[in-house]
């Protein structure tokens, strides 16, 4: 992982701290905005100051835009809106800021949410080794099976590059919502994604499983290989995670206008979307089986302990708020 949450004065992308293998900056992804910058030189006066016959300059705060002497302007006098007003309230157990957090970017606020999940109990101690073979068998089994699977490269290459940077765009488009329409369940979802981020590299570093195609040359796979660990998956912990979080906010959305099912009758997409990003892993040689099936239990325990932390159970009932005009009937 290069870029972890983001580079400390990066902008905002198209998916704040989205994306496991990125090199850039927060925004990597694809249609991500540009840096904004907001230089201030000197600007001229728009009249001569009496008994001078040249403009002054004004740099910020326009201190000389007016003749000498005369009182700064009431504009510039304190904000009363903003001046005792905290950007929200502060946050404890059991007492959580309005929401979504005005004024913060979704990566630097997916810190905090990374913060608060580090304080719950438990995150340590998951044990998600029973997904490594046992046997030099059942190693070479998956590394059969990561050959069988290169002759679908050509057909998912591109789906899976895009994939590489950014994850949530997929949700997004399955389900129609962005960071506009949807603010409380876009800020939900990239802590979520941090959260899965943080839990998949400490346990790259705990198991420190070398890549397939360090073991078999023949995988050669078309992309880098990231500069971490194999096990576990972090696209499957991501992804996973990404999906029961937003089960459980269309659950939450139905539950306030029951009996509405939110999926009647059909198999779960969001799984299903997950599920192809990360054998999509696979087909590229990157991952084993058994860590994409590592990254799925992974991401079902760390949900299970996201519920608990206040911020972001709170975040759910104000994405399910958003949602619940628009479940299906």
């Amino acid at each position: 992982m290069a870029r972890a949450f983001g580079l400390t004065d990066g902008v905002d992308g198209v998916d704040g701290v989205d994306g496991v293998d990125g090199v850039s900056g927060s925004g990597a992804a694809t249609g991500a905005a540009p840096a904004v910058i907001r230089p201030v030189g000197v600007s001229p006066a728009l009249a001569f100051a009496p008994g001078e016959d040249w403009y002054r300059g004004n740099k910020w705060p326009p201190e000389n835009s007016e003749p000498p002497g005369t009182a700064a302007p009431a504009s510039w006098a304190l904000n009363p809106i903003n001046a005792f007003t905290p950007l929200t309230a502060p946050i404890s157990e059991g007492g959580v800021a309005t929401l979504p957090p005005r004024g913060w970017s979704p990566s630097f606020y997916s810190v905090v949410l990374v913060t608060e999940f580090a304080q719950r109990p438990g995150w340590p101690t998951i044990d998600i080794s029973g997904h490594l073979p046992q046997t030099p068998a059942a190693l070479q089994a998956e590394l059969d099976q990561l050959a069988a699977l290169i002759e679908f490269r050509p057909g998912v290459l591109a789906e899976a590059v895009a994939q590489r940077d950014s994850l949530s765009v997929w949700w997004c488009g399955a389900l129609g919502y962005n960071a506009h329409s949807h603010p409380s369940t876009y800020y939900l979802t990239q802590g979520v994604l941090a959260v899965a981020q943080f839990q998949a590299h400490y346990h790259k570093n705990k198991y420190q499983r070398p890549r397939p195609s360090q073991l078999s040359p023949s995988l050669l796979p078309p992309l880098d290989v990231p500069g971490h660990a194999s096990y576990p998956s972090a696209h499957a912990t991501e992804s996973y995670c990404l999906s029961l979080c937003l089960a459980e906010v269309l659950t939450r959305a139905a539950a306030i206008n029951p009996p509405r099912p939110v999926f009647p009758s059909q198999p779960d997409p969001l799984q299903r979307i997950a599920q192809r990003i990360a054998r999509n892993r696979e087909v590229l040689g990157l991952h084993y089986p058994s860590d994409s099936a590592a990254g799925k239990d992974l991401a079902q325990h760390t949900f299970a302990i996201l519920k608990t932390c206040p911020t972001i159970d709170a975040l759910m009932d104000a994405a399910a708020a958003e949602w619940r005009a628009l479940v299906v009937a």
